[in-house]
């Protein structure tokens, strides 16, 4: 089913959604190999929504996943900053 399709943007549509340069998301997918982006002939590339999603998710710091969650860091077990 045609619903059944991933959802594929372009990078001038990443940029809009991370609001930086068309320029920016092609050096990222240029220069991450982590960064999930589809090769097409033509120099053409296309991002996979949900694939990105997680990327994104995955490239967040730590503290703002916390808080963007609104869970609490796990205790320390008796770990002290002395």
């Amino acid at each position: 089913m045609a619903s059944d399709l991933p959802t594929y943007l372009t990078a001038a549509q990443v940029a809009d959604m991370l609001a930086v340069h068309e320029r920016t998301v092609l050096r990222w997918a240029g220069e991450d190999a982590s960064m999930p982006v589809t090769r097409l002939p033509g120099r053409t590339v296309r991002f996979e929504r949900a694939a990105l999603m997680r990327w994104l998710t995955r490239r967040q710091p730590r503290g703002a996943r916390l808080a963007s969650t609104g869970s609490a860091p796990p205790a320390q077990g008796g770990l002290s900053d002395a």
